[in-house]
């Protein structure tokens, strides 16, 4: 790689023009940022604000991401102004959990998929701002590919997880009905029978991602 075309990046923070951070499709959270957040004593604070993606065909994986919000529009009729992060604070322009932000928000716009580095969203206005030294590209990829074996790891154990939370709850389920009288049983059963089934949609669709040089 050339020094010209070296990767480098300044987080503009609140003087940021597009967020695309906060606004991107997915911010993905890892099994490593739970267990941060954990350590930190922070997880029951930032865990509502997260979710578990279920695979709804057989090409999909599951995922955990921060949950989506909508985004108020500026009052320009037939303007959609589409959904961000729910940690997204539009009124400051800003993220309520930066200094604990998810490992994916700490890397981008750097991605790693395996093979090499690329820039996720190559409209952010901090690509190119600053300098970056030696020490500091090496710790930016090292980050990044911190953040791809965190995730790859969190896909193939989400599955796993899904399924003792799912035993768990059916586990309560059945003992909390075999603790209802007789009238209670009838009357939950008169009722469930009479809620239609919805399904909900989980899909997630793909980040585009496109070529960076940093390597």
């Amino acid at each position: 790689m050339s020094e010209k075309k070296k990767y480098s990046f300044k987080c503009l923070e609140q003087n940021c023009t597009n967020r695309v951070c906060c606004t991107r499709p997915h911010v993905s959270v890892t099994i490593g940022d739970l267990a941060r957040w954990s350590a930190q004593g922070y997880l029951d604070h930032i865990l509502p604000g997260v979710t578990i993606n279920v695979p709804k065909s057989e090409g999909e994986s599951f995922s955990m991401e921060t949950i989506r919000k909508p985004l108020n529009g500026d009052g320009k009729e037939g303007e959609s102004a589409g959904d961000a992060c729910i940690f997204f604070h539009k009124e400051s322009n800003a993220c309520t959990i930066r200094y604990s932000r998810p490992i994916s928000c700490r890397t981008f716009p750097l991605l790693y998929n395996g093979e090499k580095f690329v820039l996720s969203d190559k409209s952010c206005p901090g690509i190119g701002q600053g300098e970056v030294t030696k020490e500091a590209l090496k710790e930016a990829r090292d980050l990044a590919e911190q953040e791809y074996h965190e995730r790859m790891e969190t896909v193939a154990a989400l599955p796993a997880v899904y399924a003792l939370i799912m035993s768990h709850m059916l586990r309560q389920s059945a003992e909390a009905m075999k603790n209802l009288s007789e009238e209670d049983r009838k009357k939950l059963e008169e009722i469930m029978s009479k809620t239609p089934a919805k399904e909900e949609n989980t899909g997630v669709q793909d980040d585009s991602q496109e070529g960076a040089s940093a390597n």
